[in-house]
């Protein structure tokens, strides 16, 4: 019998049983709630990466647009405090590698006396009293003149536009002769036959127009003021016609630019308003490529690598350089940024040879150091420290190459052992950036602008050390960036062309005017010439021995001399 007043061993059992079973119960449940506990803890962990990750790109974007907006260019600017300290990139006021840029003095005092303009008309201006002389105050009596005091020198800018009233002399036979009874001498040569505008002129609109980015409006408010009142379609009208009277010449400057074996090259959008399908606004690409002696602008819908194999001779089946016009092989050396249709092409072709630019590079790591000043900052001012060396290292290896090209046999020794030492400044310098890079890609912790930094390094390696066997050509595409820019600045101020047919006119016309800036000409003089010389042809382009007078590298040491010139006493050429 169960003791009186107590439970019985089964029923405590069952109860104890009952107990364990509620515990085990809560500790299963305990369980699977830790477990979904970790799972959202990993979840979390990973969403609070993946906003780091974002946190720090979007802190790149940030610093890169406030650069862009409020601050100096990196490409221009000297270094700031706390900023690029000691370093001085690529088209910076200072040489890359010299130190410190001195200052430039400006202000009173800063340069023994001002420049002289002997090529401009001077006009004397007499000052006097009003009413001519001088009295004295008080008693009336008139002051002796004493003489003339010359109280300096200023520029005067006046823009004249007037209209040129074209009269011929007529001439009568007096004697007896057979042959025609009267002759009238030729008039100007008037490119566009019954044109409103002098060559002069015209030569002018090109150069506003495109030399200096002016918008169509622009042009029209501007004239005038001056009391001429013109359409946008007479102006617009002329250009197309002048583009034509160009074309000949542009495609001759086209035609020597493929044959370059060294090519700058950049791109850029530009906005056509009316396309061939009438579907409304459509993105255009213009290309540059800068050779030797001259500069292509290319026209083109699309951005992709058939536009460099066209105008680069590559074979766009195979991918191979074309042979040239003797059937040998070709070489191609494209000095460019590091857009994937100028890495497929160096990939592709044999006898190609991409020349990565060095100051883009240069930017993933000043941007690295503006995302993250207080980590990165002394990371990436170490790294633009090792470009700056890399700089100044091709600078001695680019003046022993010159050095070594330009003395005579008796040199040649010295010449190559100083050709010898710029290649092994230049072998440490780019030594030391490749062990430097191979030891942070393998450290951890490394924040994620700096990793993309590195990571553009590692993968663009190659085109960036293939500057040390081409010596004449500078570390950095800048060259084809400033060459574009002023189409970027006609883009900026006009929108861009109205249909497929001006964008061509305007590629050519920059062309034109890209390569006779290169060869040091005015091209307000060169293109006067160039529309004179048309008019005598009858208003057509030219072609044969005409154009190739006005081609700069044929032409003649006394036509360059002419065209170098600013138009005489100010004036147009015609005038």
């Amino acid at each position: 019998m169960p003791p009186a007043g107590g439970a019985s061993a089964e029923e405590r059992l069952a109860r104890a049983l009952e107990v364990i079973e509620q515990q085990s119960a809560r500790i299963d449940d305990l369980i699977r709630r830790d477990t979904e506990l970790a799972r959202q803890n990993t979840e979390l962990r990973e969403l609070v990466g993946r906003q780091a990750e974002q946190l720090a790109e979007a802190n790149a974007t940030i610093a890169v647009l406030q650069r862009m907006v409020f601050g100096r260019s990196s490409e221009k600017s000297g270094p700031a405090p706390g900023g690029d300290s000691g370093d001085a990139g690529p088209g910076d006021g200072e040489k890359p590698g010299s130190g410190k840029k001195k200052p430039v003095k400006r202000g009173p005092g800063a340069r023994s006396g001002r420049r002289d303009y002997p090529g401009l008309p001077r006009f004397e201006v007499l000052w006097d009293f009003p009413g001519g002389g001088y009295c004295c105050p008080d008693c009336g009596e008139p002051f002796t003149l004493l003489g003339d005091h010359w109280s300096g020198e200023q520029l005067d800018w006046q823009v004249i536009i007037r209209l040129v009233a074209n009269c011929q002399r007529r001439y009568k036979r007096q004697c007896r002769c057979p042959g025609q009874q009267t002759v009238t001498a030729p008039g100007p040569p008037k490119a566009i036959g019954k044109g409103l505008f002098t060559n002069g002129f015209i030569a002018m609109l090109l150069t506003e127009r495109f030399g200096s980015g002016r918008s169509m409006n622009s042009l029209v408010t501007g004239l005038a003021r001056q009391g001429a009142e013109i359409s946008p379609a007479t102006l617009a009208g002329t250009v197309a016609r002048a583009g034509r009277l160009l074309a000949p010449l542009a495609g001759a400057i086209a035609e020597r630019n493929r044959d370059s074996w060294l090519l700058h090259a950049d791109e850029t959008t530009w906005r056509v308003f009316v396309p061939g399908d009438g579907a409304g606004p459509a993105k255009f690409w213009l290309w540059v490529f800068i050779g030797a002696d001259t500069v292509c602008f290319v026209m083109d819908p699309s951005r992709a690598g058939k536009v460099l194999a066209r105008h680069a001779g590559i074979d766009e089946d195979t991918g191979q350089l074309l042979p040239g016009e003797d059937g040998e092989p070709r070489r191609l050396v494209i000095s460019s940024d590091f857009y994937a249709v100028y890495q497929s092409a160096g990939r592709k072709a044999d006898r190609l040879v991409n020349l990565f630019c060095w100051s883009h590079l240069r930017r993933y790591f000043v941007r690295a150091g503006d995302a993250n000043p207080a980590q990165l900052r002394r990371w990436s001012d170490a790294w633009l420290d090792r470009i700056r060396d890399l700089y100044a290292a091709h600078d001695q290896l680019m003046a022993a190459w010159q050095e070594a090209a330009a003395l005579p046999a008796q040199g040649t020794q010295a010449s190559a052992a100083r050709l010898e030492k710029a290649h092994a400044a230049w072998d440490t310098a780019i030594t030391v950036i490749d062990e430097t890079r191979r030891e942070q890609a393998k450290g951890p912790g490394l924040q994620e602008p700096a990793k993309k930094a590195l990571a553009t390094l590692d993968r663009q390696w190659d085109g960036l050390i293939a500057h040390r066997d081409y010596p004449m050509a500078g570390l950095d595409n800048n060259l084809a960036e400033r060459t574009i820019r002023k189409p970027v600045v006609t883009r900026k101020n006009a929108g861009g062309s109205h249909n497929p047919g001006t964008a061509g006119t305007a590629a050519d016309i920059w062309t034109v005017l890209a390569t006779a800036e290169l060869a040091g000409l005015n091209i307000i003089t060169y293109l006067t010439a160039y529309l004179d010389e048309c008019g005598r042809h009858g208003g057509r382009p030219l072609s044969g021995e005409a154009l190739s007078r006005f081609l700069p590298w044929n032409a003649s040491p006394e036509d360059l001399r002419t065209w170098a010139q600013p138009p005489p006493n100010g004036k147009t050429p015609d005038q």
